[in-house]
């Protein structure tokens, strides 16, 4: 019996003797965990050896084997295409890695939990593991996710993982359809290039609708999925794309039984963050990516985004958003019941850039004064946004905030207020806060301050508009938050 077989039938007797079974109607059991509320902001860690060429992005591995991309290109100019995406592995050499310094930074960010990847889609752990030889433990001799969740630890801060596995079954099967001497294309590690299959119709883009992953392909990744959650106990797991897919629907639905049971066994709430299509409504944590949603949804989601516009992990030519741009998104998030994930793509040395650093302690240094606002807060039960909607879903993020445009969140006896526009006028107009009528508020209110300020602010309310004159007109480029105490 394989080591696959022999791992298959441990899950199958977790959730023979545990209260999930792998149905929708039992996994539906599950409980969203309170610490997402609690905590609402954490950082996502996009780092492994496509760390190494610090090129273009984290899909490195695959755009390098596509000809006439800038990956490839760039790859053949540099390295030679004789240089295979094994040779990378053999030069991340994080010697500079210092998981306490990490932790120390993501604590002083404000952040509540991390989200290393695991194994991202080329097939590389970063923690130690039985079922496959390309892990870190074997070619570096360090569980770098071990050491992380142990710094965490003393750092308080929550430990969660994500698994990208799924996409390696073509990931890199631009190696078999333009390069016949590669050592994919020769079956050579197949353990590590994966089938790198290629569609029927030789077009290596079609990964929806012309690839089905076979049945030993899934079995491996769920036994690989719950050997990544058995040696890292994680609070959450996040899944990437292309577990959508029928065919994992089986496998999905195992694994979620498997995680749920194990959590209750470790005595520890625990989750799973899922993209759109993937996981029945209730079973688990929706995330968008990189983007919205048009409103507050009635269940605590996720969003997940990078600090870098153009890559998830670390290149040499990242270009950064702004702390504000950063900000009023996270509050948006939030406004809407959402909890916010912010990644930084680290060095392959295992240095944190210093653009990067400055601004996890700049939004450290804004939750210092703005917290209160954030972490355990409620979405306004009369809106969550005034002013212009953002779109609904993923890849939609690129909004511009004007005059006018608020977000609200809530705890008992107080309304908190972001304006979002960048410049703002001297007395703000909120028309969600007026006097009573429809969509409008009873609360007897006490005052109104700018949360980091003792002086109370002059307003005026009326069935029209709720007024709240600031001491000028002023910049907004690093949000402020306005408090209302009600009775």
């Amino acid at each position: 019996m394989s080591k696959i077989d022999e791992y298959l039938e441990k899950v199958d007797e977790v959730i023979k003797n545990g209260k999930f079974k792998d149905n929708w109607e039992s996994l539906s059991q599950f409980k969203t965990p309170s610490f997402l509320r609690q905590k609402r902001f954490g950082i996502f860690i996009h780092w492994g050896v496509y760390s190494v060429p610090a090129f273009g992005n984290e899909w490195y591995p695959r755009r390098m084997y596509i000809k006439g991309d800038p990956c490839n290109r760039h790859h053949a100019k540099t390295y030679g295409m004789n240089f295979e995406y094994r040779n990378f592995i053999e030069r991340f050499r994080p010697d500079q890695f210092d998981a306490a310094e990490w932790a120390k930074l993501f604590k002083a960010s404000g952040a509540g939990y991390i989200m290393p990847v695991g194994e991202h889609h080329d097939g590389v752990k970063l923690y130690a593991s039985d079922l496959n030889r390309w892990n870190m433990m074997e070619l570096n001799g360090r569980d770098y996710m071990a050491e992380l969740h142990d710094a965490c630890d003393q750092e308080g801060l929550g430990f969660m993982i994500s698994n990208h596995r799924a996409e390696h079954y073509w990931f890199m099967n631009g190696a078999r359809r333009y390069y016949p001497q590669s050592e994919c294309a020769k079956g050579l590690y197949p353990d590590l290039y994966g089938p790198a299959y290629v569609p029927p119709s030789g077009h290596i883009h079609k990964t929806d609708k012309e690839i089905t992953a076979t049945e030993e392909w899934l079995r491996d990744w769920l036994a690989t999925a719950c050997e990544m959650i058995d040696r890292n106990r994680p609070s959450a797991v996040y899944f990437d794309w292309w577990i959508q897919k029928s065919e994992f629907r089986p496998y999905v639905k195992k694994f979620l039984a498997y995680y749920y049971n194990r959590g209750i066994e470790w005595g520890k709430e625990v989750c799973v963050f899922y993209k759109v299509g993937a996981i029945f409504d209730g079973c688990a944590v929706f995330d968008v990516e990189r983007g919205q949603t048009d409103g507050a949804l009635g269940k605590i989601w996720q969003n997940d985004t990078a600090a870098a516009k153009n890559s998830w992990g670390y290149t040499q030519g990242n270009q950064f958003k702004t702390v504000g741009e950063i900000l009023r998104n996270m509050i948006e998030v939030v406004a809407k019941n959402g909890c916010f994930m912010l990644n930084i793509g680290p060095k392959a040395d295992g240095t944190i850039c210093d653009q990067e650093k400055r601004i996890l302690l700049d939004i450290g240094k804004w939750l210092r004064v703005n917290g209160e606002a954030i972490y355990g807060s409620y979405p306004f039960e009369v809106c969550a946004f005034e002013g212009r909607k953002s779109k609904n879903g993923s890849f939609k993020e690129n909004k511009t905030f004007r005059n006018g445009d608020y977000c609200f969140t809530v705890k008992p006896g107080k309304i908190f207020v972001f304006p979002l526009a960048e410049t703002l006028p001297q007395i703000l107009k909120i028309k969600s806060l007026r006097f009573a009528g429809e969509g409008g508020i009873r609360y007897d209110i006490k005052s109104v301050r700018i949360l980091g300020q003792s002086r109370e602010l002059p307003y005026k309310q009326s069935e029209k508009r709720f007024e709240i004159t600031l001491p000028s007109k002023m910049k907004n480029d690093i949000p402020i938050c306005i408090e209302i105490n009600v009775e």
